[in-house]
Formats: structure tokens, sequence, C-alpha cells
């Protein structure tokens, strides 16, 4: 028995090993956020903290009251504001436990980003080894889909980041389309749901995805069996589907009061990547952040980081045009089984770069993308880039062929075992070194004692709504934080934003800057706002002693508390709220 045999003796030792070397290196790419798991995030305080927001109201909503999940407590008067963004149910569901248990908001969030860098790696760990038996192909396309440099750039992006469950979704499709068993049926309907409800977004993905392996295997399959495993995979898709609807109705409901609730070819066109992105690189790149040409270093959170790293490139290739070998006593049966595999990933990955470039490719428009788009399919996604991630898993399972055939030919050459290892050892470690990152810079968080006391304060006030002033509307900062607080509270306020802004509060962004105006207070009794919540902290200190005397006089507040850097006012409760 070999070293690696004996390293895995079994598959719970395997699975155990495999899972603690990708979480070390989710912390190490991620650096130091692992130190800041409680009370911080990468990213800052906008779609982090509003994402948190989702994550938590998830939480706590589905086993409180299931039936009000996408009324959140944000954008009141509002209704259905989660459909504003994504709705993240699965992301909630896990993160409950976290919740509860810790009652920290930043700490569930966090650990969701981890567990979802982590399980991306190892399903397609299993996914590669299904596939070609090779381990070390596994680690290597396990590390890249998981940990590659688009998806770590999408750390302010959780929705994007967990794609947890896709390679789990191919692995368990695959194996009911090769062998049969109505477990791998309904696990792969199971894990499509799940990642489907994570995100919109890989409700596009995994569609995609089933429906290129649907073709792939309908174009090879000869007999009756192949052909009723067929219609079985599509019967499971229609039911996971039918299963989806109760989550896609609000959105559909939303959109038909709201017409415009609805992203445009024109919007897509103008988020869409180029060709020059895909040689965009992180600043925190530990291999390629010096910016070497033609390479360019892009901001943390830009939707264009999409330079997929050369020996990912070499790897693939190797994926691609080396050839297994035949009959002889070092093939792989696993290899020879699915020798044509790579091609139907290698179309995975041209499509995923073909619709990251959106509706138009220089100047000509791009069927592919516009095609799904008129049909309904595209009409969510707002920036056609985070199709990379069809490329990411594609440049994967094809790295993971290379280094499963670069290594079968090693062993052909009869040297001691310890030769092809090395070498595929180093291969690993080429594919870490480019695809790491490293010192992110993490945004502090109020969590527990830290958070200020007004939010206590009014935890304990009954049924009321609130609005928290001054603030740029709909600017994210500081309204993300102020999202992020209401998790402390959970009353509803008027503050808040999302991918779409909601045509009711149009009136009251465009007069708060003019708060305590006349006018102002007047709306917010329109809009049956009960307390201002005045924040002093936000004002330039020269501006403090004017604004206090300007609300002191103001009729129609009143003051309620001082809490130092807080004040609240009352609102006069008269005047009936305004119909959303």
């Amino acid at each position: 028995m070999g070293l690696w045999d004996g390293i895995f003796t079994s598959k719970a030792r395997e699975y155990t090993l495999v899972i603690l070397f990708f979480l070390l290196l989710a912390v190490i790419f991620t650096w130091p956020l692992i130190l800041h798991i409680h009370d911080g995030v990468i990213g800052g305080h906008g779609d982090p903290l509003l994402n948190t927001w989702i994550v938590s109201w998830d939480a706590r909503t589905i086993f409180t009251n299931p039936t009000g999940l996408f009324q959140g407590n944000i954008l009141y008067p509002a209704t259905d504001v989660l459909t504003y963004s994504e709705h993240m149910f699965t992301i909630g569901l896990m993160a409950a436990p976290v919740y509860y248990i810790s009652g920290n908001p930043i700490l569930a969030y966090n650990t969701m980003v981890f567990l979802g860098l982590v399980l991306s790696s190892f399903g397609c760990y299993l996914l590669i080894k299904k596939l070609t038996g090779s381990r070390w192909g596994a680690l290597v396309g396990g590390v890249y889909f998981g940990l590659c440099p688009y998806k770590i750039s999408q750390l302010n992006h959780l929705h994007i980041v967990f794609s947890a469950f896709l390679p789990f979704m191919l692995l368990y499709l695959y194996g009911y389309l090769e062998e049969g068993g109505i477990k791998n049926l309904v696990l792969f309907g199971v894990f499509f749901l799940l990642q489907s409800l994570a995100s919109w977004h890989y409700l596009v993905y995994g569609s995609i995805l089933i429906l290129l392996l649907w073709v792939w295997k309908a174009a090879f399959s000869r007999t009756r069996e192949e052909w009723m495993r067929i219609a079985g995979a599509v019967a499971m898709t229609l039911i996971a589907a039918a299963l989806m609807l109760p989550f896609a109705l609000p959105y559909l409901r939303v959109h038909a009061r709201l017409p415009d609730f609805v992203r445009t070819l024109e919007e897509s066109a103008r988020n869409s990547a180029a060709l020059a992105d895909y040689l965009n690189v992180l600043p925190q790149s530990v291999l390629y952040r010096a910016g070497f040409s033609p390479l360019r270093v892009a901001f943390m959170g830009s939707e264009t980081i999409l330079f997929p790293g050369l020996v990912i490139l070499l790897l693939a290739a190797c994926g691609v045009f080396l050839r297994g070998r035949g009959e002889d006593e070092c093939a792989s049966p696993l290899l020879a089984r699915h020798a044509r595999e790579p091609y139907l990933f290698l179309i995975v990955t041209v499509v995923g770069v073909l619709l990251s470039l959106g509706p138009k490719i220089g100047g000509i428009s791009n069927p592919l993308y516009t095609v799904p788009y008129h049909l309904g399919l595209f009409k969510l996604i707002r920036w056609p880039p985070r199709f990379f991630v069809l490329v990411s898993l594609g440049l994967a399972v094809l790295s993971g062929f290379g280094v499963a055939k670069i290594s079968q030919g090693l062993q052909a050459l009869k040297r001691p075992r310890i030769s092809f290892r090395l070498v595929c050892a180093i291969l690993l470690l080429a594919i870490v070194v480019e695809a790491a990152t490293f010192n992110f810079e993490v945004t502090p968080v109020p969590v527990y004692d830290e958070v200020p006391e007004v939010y206590t304060w009014l935890k304990d006030q009954d049924a009321v709504a609130a609005i928290e002033i001054p603030a740029s509307f709909p600017a994210p900062n500081p309204q993300g934080l102020f999202v992020y607080l209401s998790t402390y509270h959970w009353k509803r306020i008027a503050n808040g934003y999302s991918g779409y802004n909601p045509p009711v509060l149009k009136e009251l962004y465009e007069i708060m800057p003019s708060f305590p105006s006349g006018d102002s207070v007047d709306l917010l009794r329109e809009y049956g706002i009960d307390f201002v919540i005045w924040h002093r902290e936000l004002l330039p200190p020269q501006q403090v002693a004017e604004y206090d005397a300007r609300l002191m006089s103001q009729p129609g507040l009143s003051l309620v508390r001082d809490f130092g850097e807080e004040v609240v006012f009352r609102v006069d409760p008269a005047g009936a709220g305004k119909d959303p």
C-alpha cells in the first residue's frame, strides 16, 4: 500500500482531509477575514450588509412567519421588498442555527461565505473524481472552482460566491444518467432545488448545465434505457421547478404591478464584459498583483475580474487535447468511459465566455444571449460577467481531466510512483499559488455591545415605523449599515436599498434631503412614520448645533430621547399612511 492509499484508507477520512484542505485554503485566500468572522465583512458597508440582512431575515422568518418571508422590514411602506434582491432562502435556512445560537448576524453571514467556498470546492472534487478517478485532478479542479480569483472578487456578493450545490447537482445527474437509481435522481433534484433557491442566478446557470448535459447524453444514447433515464431527469427537473414556484410568484406579482421591474437588454449591454476584461486581476492576487503586462489590476468588487490564470488554461488544454491511454494496464477505466466529456466541458466554458460578453459582441448581436433573454430566461441578469461561473466550472473540470491524463501518462513510463505523485503535487501547488489571494481589507461592523443603545430601545417599542437620517437616498452607505442594524430591532424602517428602487419611495427620496422642513415632516406623517432617528455623528461637527436647534423647533416633531450621537423624535401620528 502506497503512502497516498495509506492516507486515504476510507471515504470518511478522505473527505475529512479534503474538506480541511479546502477550508485551510479558504482561510488563507480570504485572510484576515477569519480573525473578524464575527465582527467584520469584506466589501464595505454596502452589499455585504444588505446580504447579511437578507440571510438574517430569512433565518428568522422561515421559522416564525414563513408566509411573510417576502415582506421585509426595510423600504417601508413598500411591499414584497425581498423581491427587489435575491431571496437567498437556502442560505438563510443553512445559516439559521448559527444565527439563533450566536445572535450575531455577521457571524451567520461569514459562516455562509466560508461554507460556500468550501462546499463549492468539495463538490467539484467529487464531480471530477467521479469522471476521472484522479484525486490529484479532483483537488486541482476543486481549488479552482471554489477559490478562483473571480469567485474571491465576489466576496461582497454572497449569492454569487455560494455555488455550493452546483457541482453536487451535476455529480448526481451524471450518476443517474450513467447508472440509474432513484437515489441519484432524487439527490439531483434536491441539489438543483437547493442551489436555485440560494440564488436565481444559479437557477439560470444550473438550467444551462442541465440542458447541455441532456443534449450531450442524447447525442450518444443508443438504448431505450438511456433514453428513459434522460426522460426521468427531465421529469425531476420539472418537479424541482414546480417546487420553486412559490418563491417565484412574489417576483411575478411585483413585475405585474411594476412593469419596469426587469433588467433591460440595454442595461445588460452596459454591464457586459469586454474581451479585455479577461486580463483583469485582483490587487490581492499573490502572483499577479504586480500587473504584469498585459494584465491589469482591477478593484475588489469589480464584476470584471475575469483573468482565469495561465496554469489553469494549460491544464485545461491538456484535459482537451491529451489522449488517454488505451487498454493497457495503466489506463484508467473512468477516463476511458468519459473520454468525450472534456469536449462537453469545453462547450460549457465557451458558452460561459460568450454569455459573459452580453447581448452584443463587438457591436454584433449575440443570439446566445438575446434569444434566451426574449424568452424571459435572462431578464433577471444585471451583470453578464457573472456567467464566468460557468467558465470557472468548465475550466475546473477540464483541468481535472488534464491532471488525470498527465498522471496516467507518467505512470505508463514505469517510473517509481513517487515520480508521478511529485509531478501532480507540483501541479496542485502551482494552481494554489496562481489562484492565491491574501491581505483583504476587512470593514468592521458593530456587534453585541457595540450596537448603539438606540436600537435596543427601538426593539422594546410597540409595532412602529422609523426612518434614520441624515442619509443619502437611496445610496448604499450608510443605508447598508441602517439595514444591517435593523436586525437588532426588526421594526419597519423606510431606509434601505436593493437592486430596485420602489416607486412608492421616490417622493420620500426626493424630499428627505430637505429634512427637517415642514414638507418633509408632512410627508413622513403621510407615510405613517412614527419615529425619526437623527444621527448627529453623520453631520459635520460645525453643523450639529444648527440642526439641533432646527429639529427642536420644528412643528410636528417632538423629542423622545437623546442617546448622544443619536436622537429620537416622534412624528405627529395624525394622517393616513401612504398606500404602497
